[in-house]
């Protein structure tokens, strides 16, 4: 089997033009055919850490599509007949996870059934291998019940991961590069799912399809980069985009329609088909290739699209001819869908922020971008923007050079404020009314009934309705937000030289909560309202939390961490998330005192050891670097652990390195990595430099194995006794620890204060032995503190 369109080449550029919706409907039609069907005994499987044995049973294959078989059925539902799958996670890590969702460390299920999907060449290897084998027995007879009670079956399957079978088939898969796919019924487990793609640096997966009060969600029970000699990184994009030109417009009953000339150079690789990401909320309407027409193929795929984990699915753009490797060109796509709603009083909601116009892996590109809109509002976006006002309608358009991964922009009835300050801009846009959510609503109270005496006849309480108090001015605070962002700019950029643009927007979004792109912010409603005018659940969290603070501080350090310094995987999330809130800290401790910090710290400990009776603390449900495996299965932990135990991660970095050093490391890492990823050993790395000399766990390899890659916060006990005479004293400090994992190890200090004030400090390493250390003292001690300084994530 050649993987490759030497094939559609022979024929011609255009012999092959359609093609995709041609393959898409012979992918829907292929049955199981009953020829295939083979009665197979102890055939077996290996990949990686992955055992597959099909101890006893049948087999039946899909008809070939392009010359390749897409999948195939396995039954082992009749009396003696069985196979097994057994898989070993290669590290701790992913022991815990697959543990926390089936009750052991290694997968050894029986099965029942399995329904795979392959684009790797694994059909054609296994029937060869089947025909070839002297113990396997053709059944045809079985055959025909089994594509009776399955074709459908695989029809829906297939259907599920149809755009990424699409892609492989029109540009060659194959070993190395095709995926492949097993839906399992197990007899304990149920059904399950183990997805090998080589595409990916965490090449195998097993998880779960799983609903959340009616949303799909998938959980991912192991997912690793098997073991080999050298590290990988994830593919090369397909292409190289350069520029971004876009001509939308935001019609009266907020259809959005969208122009795009995207300019781009193919990869190293020819193609038939361009993969490209979009929002789901956006259909591409019609595409062309240096002026030529082009198919576009975008459908739903449900399996494929939780897989990827992200807000945007795939879909293929088929060009005339072939896509040759290195070459330069220009893509028009025409697209349009529903990306804003309204949340009343004029106010908007921008549903696709990061997914408005078609991606390839978010690349960093050029902008020029074109807006017409309804003369009474105003969209603003980063860059350099100019308006005109176009009869009932604006055009306002914005550019901006300097290469960006995401493009930010909201449209809505806005005034702004500007603050320019040390050669930065900022300009704050709010609405001028209220969304409908954050409106006072009238008070009803219970009163009793007016007028005294015995003749008074009492039914019972009179119900007294008061009017709702007065709309609270959501511009009252645009001038002192504009200031604040402006002072956090200025602060952020002599920490990490200057932001990718110069000139930083802020808009309103729905919600409690905010995003921040280069150059643009997305701010919470609820941050334009003074404390007094929040509505009173929110009141008592932002008051209490300084939560509006580093809510516009965190967005804002996004310009360097997330944008300028990116990440490569969903393992390194964290990262963003960590250095954009921890920075956001630094401000708050600059203008409120190191107080205001130790409080947030605290409340974030607080929230991660709220306690579940059935699943533990909120920390346990899985280290930082799970990211969005985290947010899929488990929102409210994913929050507390991404953005408070991460921050708690740096916190104790800071107390470990010392003020200075934990700066420098700071700077020096925005400057390494603009433009680049930062992973999670980079970090280690970096930071291992900045250490003391006389520090423990020199590399910090301790350190992240237990807090970054690990779980647990213990509680530790330490109790000392004052040991010999005279000059000869020592103490002798027990230390304890509890509530965590008996291979949890951390090194913590000890400060002893002798007389006139001098002091000695040693660190001890917990574990699940009680730690026993003597130190020579020569003078009995005045105190014995353990972790005086909190550097230690503790109960």
């Amino acid at each position: 089997m050649k993987w490759s369109i030497a094939l559609l080449l022979a024929l011609g550029p255009e012999a092959g033009f359609g093609q995709v919706a041609d393959l898409s409907r012979q992918l829907r039609e292929a049955p199981l055919e009953a020829e295939t069907c083979y009665r197979v005994r102890e055939f077996s499987y290996r990949r990686n850490e992955v055992r597959l044995f099909l101890t006893e049973g049948v087999i039946v294959f899909r008809k070939a599509v392009n010359g390749v078989r897409t999948g195939a059925v396995f039954l082992a539902t009749e009396e003696l007949e069985d196979g097994e799958i057994l898989m070993i996670p290669p590290n701790r890590m992913e022991r815990r996870s697959l543990a926390s969702f089936t009750g052991a460390p290694n997968l050894n299920e029986h099965i029942r059934a399995a329904a795979f999907v392959f684009t790797d060449g694994t059909g054609e290897k296994w029937l060869e291998q089947i025909r070839a084998s002297e113990t396997a027995r053709h059944s045809p007879e079985r055959g025909v019940l089994v594509a009776e009670q399955w074709n459908e079956a695989m029809r829906n399957l297939s259907g599920s991961l149809e755009t990424r079978i699409l892609a492989d088939l029109s540009n060659g898969g194959g070993p190395g590069r095709g995926f492949f796919f097993a839906a399992i019924s197990g007899k304990t487990l149920g059904n399950f799912d183990v997805y090998f793609d080589p595409r990916n640096r965490e090449e195998l997966l097993i998880g779960q399809l799983g609903n959340d009060n009616g949303a799909s969600r998938y959980n991912f029970w192991a997912h690793f980069e098997p073991k080999r000699a050298e590290a990988r990184s994830m593919a090369a994009p397909a292409a190289r985009i350069e520029r971004f030109e876009i001509e939308a417009a935001v019609e009266e009953q907020l259809r959005f329609r969208a122009r795009i000339r995207i300019h781009m150079q193919i990869g190293e690789r020819e193609m038939r088909v361009l993969p490209m990401d979009v929002s789901p909320r956006l259909r591409l309407k019609a595409a062309r290739w240096n002026g030529e027409e082009a198919v576009v193929f975008q459908r739903e795929a449900l399996r494929a699209n939780l897989l990827r984990s992200g807000d945007s699915e795939m879909l293929l753009i088929e060009p005339k001819g072939v896509l040759r490797a290195g070459e330069t060109g220009v893509l028009e796509v025409e697209q349009e869908g529903e990306v804003f709603f309204r949340a009343g009083n004029g106010v908007l909601y921008l549903a696709a922020r990061t997914s408005w116009f078609p991606q390839i892996q978010f690349q960093a590109a050029r902008f020029d971008v074109s807006f017409t809109h309804p003369k009474e509002t105003t969209l603003v976006c980063p860059g350099e923007r100019e308006e005109e006002v176009e009869g009932e309608r604006k055009r306002t358009r914005c550019r901006v050079e300097q290469p960006l991964r995401l493009f930010g922009f909201n449209l809505g009835q806005f005034e702004a404020s500007v603050v320019k300050r040390a050669g930065l801009e900022v300009e704050v846009y709010g609405n001028k009314e209220l969304e409908t959510a954050l409106e006072p609503r009238p008070v009803a109270m219970v009163a009793p009934p007016a007028g005294p005496g015995p003749r008074r006849r009492i039914d019972g309480p009179a119900l007294t309705v008061t009017a709702a108090p007065a709309p609270a001015n959501p511009l009252s605070r645009l001038p002192e937000m504009a200031a604040d962002l402006a002072a956090g700019l200025e602060y952020f950029q002599g920490l990490f030289g200057p932001p990718p643009l110069k000139r930083v927007v802020a808009a309103p979004i729905p919600g409690a909560f905010g995003q921040g792109f280069p150059g643009f912010l997305y701010l919470s409603t609820l941050a334009y309202l003074e404390d007094r005018l929040l509505p009173a659940v929110e009141r008592a969290e932002w008051q209490g939390r300084y939560f509006r603070e580093i809510l516009e501080a965190h967005e804002l350090a996004h310009q360097w961490w997330g944008n300028s310094v990116t990440f490569e995987n969903y393992r390194d999330e964290w990262l963003s998330e960590a250095l954009a809130n921890y920075s956001a800290l630094l401000f708050l401790e600059k203008r409120r005192g190191v107080k205001a910090l130790e409080l947030v710290l605290e409340d974030y400990k607080r929230r991660l050891l709220v306690e579940d009776k059935e699943k533990g603390t909120v920390e346990s449900a899985g280290p930082v670097v799970f990211g969005m495996r985290l947010r899929m299965a488990n929102p409210a932990a994913w929050q507390a652990l991404t953005y408070g135990k991460s921050t708690w991660v740096l916190h104790m970095l800071r107390m470990r390195l010392g003020e200075e050093s934990f700066l420098k490391l700071l700077g020096q890492l925005a400057r390494d990595y603009a433009g680049r990823a930062l992973a999670t050993e980079d970090l280690r790395r970096a930071a291992a430099a900045y250490l003391p000399k006389d520090a423990p766990d020199r590399e910090l390899v301790n350190f992240f194995e237990t807090w970054v890659y690990g779980t647990g916060v213990p509680e530790l006990t330490l109790t000392s006794s004052l040991k010999g005479t005279g000059g000869n004293r020592s103490v002798e400090l027990r230390l304890r620890q509890e509530k965590v994992a008996a291979d949890f190890e951390i090194d913590v200090p000890v400060e002893i204060t002798l007389p006139r004030g001098r002091k000695i400090v040693r660190w001890m390493r917990t574990g699940s032995e009680e730690e026993v250390l003597e130190v020579k003292t020569g003078v009995a001690p005045v105190k014995v503190e353990l972790d005086p300084r909190r550097m230690v994530l503790r109960r």
